[in-house]
């Protein structure tokens, strides 16, 4: 249920509120209306104890969010005005007092119509079922994410200033279905771990006759070279990811390289895939094999079909998240688990302290402290060999459409930008992408088109949603420019509508302090210019950079205020073209600062609070791969041509 107490209560909304049955236990009838939404509280108002004396609701102005950092619509603030008078609030803590009473009542009837829908489906108990398998962690690596390629501008007729002699070009944007439910679709393993009993350099000569529908699967432990010759070829997104520590680096991040492996461990459906593409095998040191069979794929269909029935938005997340809970329980990390012991006896504190798996203790105040010890045993109890599998599964998907599919009809004619898991961001030379789809069977029938407008040439619900198909994330629209700093911060142009993404940072921050053309800045600046160094290395260049931010800021705070005052508002129209058409709500940052303040709610010994952070938002710093002089292009590392 990861969405907001609003949008959850909303999904519930019946004519007859006969899913509220909390709400109903302690409000009257006449009531519900008022009470079976979430409530407006002004949060930054309310600052002190004395505030909560106030006889009257706060101005509409004083429900001010910093969080969001946006006023309280019309709507909402008649609903707090008629709150107040029905229930005869006296004081802004009586009102405060109403306004928890409605949280919990919504939240808890939220859970009970979880629970509800849980029984009425599968008539289980919200426990896990444990599959006792013990497996290796080795293997479990996440989804790849990189910029292989930091900028890209088309060249078509439908972009600005389109250059009739250059090649024409298309920025081609593309997302898998279901990336995950389609991988928990496929065979997946199910009994009978074995090692393989002969010579394991045998059972890889038996890789090049085993299907991905074979009753029994395995997986490899191997030793991995990439030949020098395929370094160009490969390099947009090389095969077999593996967590290591980047040159230059301290931390382990999933790449892509050319680099050799030893004892990589790998599903046998990614080793004969990588193999047909040239990636040699030097050595096998062990097999495992096991009996396969696609168990999940009715669960998975079932909840498929279920949400394609639901009602309301709830239940379509509810059984999306049904899918994903499977894979994500089988990953779960058992050495992350503690053990944690509220502790009021200074005898007990101290016994505990003196233990080996002493962790840390947090103390609340003199009578009470949280004892945090590590687990003297890890129960391996989850089936992780699903989630390997299921993730191992899904980049033969993505490594099979990139190799075989796009490549193979482009040639050198395309080149990866991005990728992120379940997405690729392409530059196409081409005059047409859709037109290509259609003179070509073998493009279009990797593609669901049901997202384009009806009257597209390509306009088709025969694939619509169907698993492990691609759909274009911008729909028929053209996409004019592309930057990517590094992994999970990039920026693209649609029709003069830009969207940002930006890992870590506030969605406000993003929509009110970012735009396009600071993402270009950041990436062309004269590596010589301080104020927008790679890493501002220097403690004084950093603090001025942060100054910088501070008073930018408050600025634009002040300037939404401002609009809030004159009636403007942060349309989704308005918001989505800051960064081409730069509209007033998005205040310019001058000078040039890369850094940007963060407002979010954290919690510190149980106590909620409200924390300015300044924080690195515009960083070009990437190491994950080679970035070479111009900024732009990259090598995968180990390419033959880096020389570090």
């Amino acid at each position: 249920m990861a969405s907001s107490l609003a949008h959850l209560a909303e999904n519930l909304t019946t004519a007859n509120f006969d899913k509220f049955r909390e709400v109903a236990k302690v409000f009257a009838p006449s009531e519900m209306e008022l009470v079976t939404r979430k409530g407006v509280y002004p949060y930054e108002y309310t600052d002190s104890w004395d505030k909560l004396d106030a006889t009257s609701l706060p101005d509409k102005f004083q429900f001010y969010s910093a969080l969001t950092e946006t006023h309280v619509s019309d709507e909402d603030y008649s609903h707090a005005t008629r709150v107040w008078n029905h229930f005869a609030c006296t004081s802004l803590g009586a009102y405060s007092d109403l306004y928890l009473k409605v949280d919990v009542v919504l939240s808890a009837d939220v859970f009970e119509n979880f629970r509800d829908i849980f029984y009425k489906s599968f008539n289980l108990e919200l426990l896990t079922d444990f599959e006792k398998v013990l497996f290796t962690e080795a293997g479990t690596r996440g989804g790849l994410v990189q910029a292989s390629r930091r900028h890209a501008r088309a060249n078509n007729p439908a972009t600005p200033g389109y250059n009739a002699d250059e090649p024409s070009t298309s920025l081609i944007y593309l997302d898998a279905n279901n990336l995950y439910g389609y991988a928990m679709c496929k065979y997946m393993p199910i009994s009978d771990f074995t090692w393989y009993p002969g010579n394991p350099e045998v059972a890889l000569a038996q890789l090049e006759w085993m299907g991905e529908t074979d009753d029994v699967g395995r997986i490899y432990e191997v030793d991995i070279s990439y030949p020098q010759h395929l370094h160009d070829a490969h390099n947009d997104m090389p095969f077999l990811p593996h967590a290591s520590i980047p040159h230059g680096s301290s931390v382990r991040k999933l790449m892509v390289t050319f680099l050799r492996k030893e004892r990589y461990v790998v599903h046998y459906m990614n080793l004969k895939q990588a193999m047909a593409h040239g990636v040699v095998v030097e050595k096998t040191h062990r097999v495992l094999e096991f009996r396969q069979s696609p168990w999940l794929a009715p669960y998975i269909n079932f909840n498929t079909e279920l949400r394609r029935q639901a009602a309301n938005k709830f239940e379509e997340q509810f059984f999306k998240d049904l899918n994903n809970s499977v894979f994500g329980k089988s990953i779960e990390n058992m050495r992350a688990r503690f053990n944690l012991e509220l502790v009021s006896c200074p005898a007990r504190m101290r016994k505990l302290i003196n233990r080996p798996t002493f962790k840390y203790c947090t103390t609340y105040n003199e009578n009470l402290s949280a004892v945090t010890q590590h687990s003297k045993e890890v129960d391996f109890c989850k089936p992780i060999y699903i989630g390997f599998t299921v993730l191992e599964l899904s980049k033969v998907l993505m490594y099979g459409f990139h190799y075989d599919v796009m490549k193979r009809h482009y040639g050198d004619k395309i080149e990866l930008l991005y990728t992120d898991t379940d997405s690729l961001f392409y530059r196409v030379v081409t005059d047409d992408f859709y037109a290509d789809l259609i003179d070509n069977p073998n493009l279009m029938r990797f593609m669901d088109t049901s997202n384009l407008p009806k009257d597209h040439k390509c306009y088709s619900t025969l694939r619509k949603r169907v698993p492990g198909l691609f759909k274009n994330e911008t729909n028929s629209r053209t996409v004019y420019e592309y930057v990517a700093l590094r992994a999970k911060s990039y920026a693209y142009d649609v029709e003069q509508e830009v969207t940002i993404r930006s890992k870590g940072v506030m969605r406000h921050v993003i929509r009110n302090h970012l735009t396009f053309a600071e993402h270009k800045r950041c990436l062309f600046a004269d590596v010589d210019d301080d104020a927008e160094s790679d890493e501002c290395d220097d403690e004084f260049d950093a603090n001025m950079g942060k100054m910088f931010a501070a008073d930018s800021a408050l600025k634009a705070v002040a300037q939404i205020h401002r609009n809030a005052s004159t009636g403007s508002t942060n349309s989704s129209t308005t918001v989505a073209a800051a960064a081409a058409t730069h509209p007033s709500h998005v205040y310019s940052y001058m000078p040039f600062t890369p850094y940007r303040e963060n407002v979010s709610i954290r919690s510190f010994k149980h106590e909620l609070r409200t924390i300015r952070s300044m924080k690195l938002v515009l960083n070009r710093a990437d190491d994950k791969r080679y970035v070479l002089p111009d900024n732009i292009s990259t090598y995968a590392h180990g390419h033959h041509r880096i020389n570090y």
